[in-house]
């Protein structure tokens, strides 16, 4: 007697909406019962889950999340398993905040005899009132062209970055999944290097703690009232979303970059090199995670690099690898990226609302916030996973 498993050759038509929801529904469940075994009572976790779904700072994880799940779902659907979203996002990160504090601003010790002078200039923000060396910011462009170049050179850092993997991958056949992996941990080492030593700010705070200085408030994005989420980010989710539907259903480079996920050997026998594509989708996918980098980065919460103390709690927030589960619930269609992106951002939102319950009401359980955040998350992937299997494949016993 063997067991023989075989890919079915036509899904059933519920697929592309059975698979998502019931992966939802059923990672719920299953985190329900994980929470309750630890001491959560079920309907805390759930009034808080649900908390998430009409919390308006929903909205910034939702717009960072359509432009990872956009990004992801390109290379994703050239079967190039870009899993360094992470590492393209630190490398966005970097470069918008090398043209922000070096290029489009700048910071410069003054007299503290002169200080008071600065104090109303235009363009100029005093960044530490230190009696012994005050420092100050220097508006040296335009903020709006200063804002776009940030999103410019990050774009251009991210979609460079990816490129390592991706001629790994084309011409030396090397697995994208475990270089991209690892790529991730080696941009959080040169992130940290670069913060800490070439980047780091003149502030008494900055050369304490291992940071930059923090960027002129007028590079900073602009938040939405009552929100945390930018316009800027808005518009990029926008943007990208609608340039890539458009690119894959009239250009015939989004065609190509379709068919060299499910056919590479035709574009082989009409004289296209698949290799270009490769490049490509993973370039494009590494531009689009670095515009996220720099959106998190202006964001006038943050507004400063900082060396990353835990790799566990990036300045990304690891919404790199969250975006992976927006893809894969999204069944590679980028239609309902947007769908899937604000139901995982409802989550992520809602997690972090627990997280707050949970720490005043039981101390004692010492949950982290990453524990919160990924058990309903990666409880939902297991789910989505083991029923994408059962649904592509049927398995026969054979005598």
């Amino acid at each position: 007697m063997r067991l023989i498993v075989v890919k079915r050759v036509k899904t059933s038509n519920l697929y592309y909406v059975g698979i998502p929801v019931l992966s939802i529904l059923a990672g719920l469940a299953l985190s329900t019962l994980i929470f309750a075994s630890i001491g959560v009572p079920p309907d805390l976790f759930i009034s808080e889950i649900l908390a998430g779904f009409q919390s308006p700072q929903t909205l910034r994880y939702f717009a960072l999340l359509v432009i990872l799940g956009v990004a992801l779902t390109m290379s994703f659907r050239a079967s190039i398993w870009n899993i360094g979203a992470e590492g393209q996002m630190i490398w966005g990160m970097l470069a918008g905040g090398y043209i922000a504090l070096f290029v489009a601003a700048q910071s410069m010790y003054v007299s503290p005899s002169d200080l008071p002078n600065y104090a109303n200039v235009p363009g100029v923000e005093i960044i530490d009132a230190s009696p012994v060396k005050p420092v100050i910011s220097v508006l040296l462009m335009d903020p709006s062209l200063g804002k776009l170049l940030m999103v410019l050179f990050g774009m251009l850092a991210g979609g460079l970055w990816a490129l390592i993997p991706a001629v790994l991958k084309a011409y030396l056949d090397i697995d994208e999944v475990a270089s991209t992996l690892i790529l991730n941990y080696v941009a959080y080492q040169l992130f940290n290097h670069l913060v800490s030593y070439n980047l780091r700010g003149l502030s008494v705070q900055a050369r304490q703690f291992f940071r930059t200085d923090r960027m002129n408030s007028a590079l900073l994005f602009n938040l939405i009232p009552g929100t945390s989420v930018t316009v800027q980010e808005v518009l990029m989710a926008v943007i990208f979303f609608v340039s890539v539907v458009l690119m894959y259903r009239y250009t015939a480079v989004g065609l190509r970059l379709k068919i060299i996920g499910s056919n590479p050997q035709l574009l082989r026998s009409v004289g296209v090199d698949e290799r270009r594509y490769i490049l490509l989708a993973m370039f494009l996918s590494g531009m689009l995670a670095g515009a996220a980098g720099v959106s998190i980065l202006a964001n006038p919460g943050i507004g400063k690099l900082e060396k990353i103390a835990n790799v566990v709690s990036p300045p990304t927030m690891n919404l790199g690898y969250t975006a992976i589960l927006v893809s894969w619930l999204s069944i590679l269609d980028l239609r309902f990226v947007p769908i899937y992106a604000y139901i995982v951002a409802s989550l992520f939102q809602g997690s972090s609302l627990l997280q707050s319950e949970i720490n005043s009401l039981f101390p004692e359980l010492s949950l982290t916030g990453a524990a919160l955040t990924y058990i309903p998350i990666g409880s939902i992937l297991v789910v989505y996973v083991i029923l994408r299997i059962f649904t592509e494949y049927s398995v026969r016993i054979m005598r």
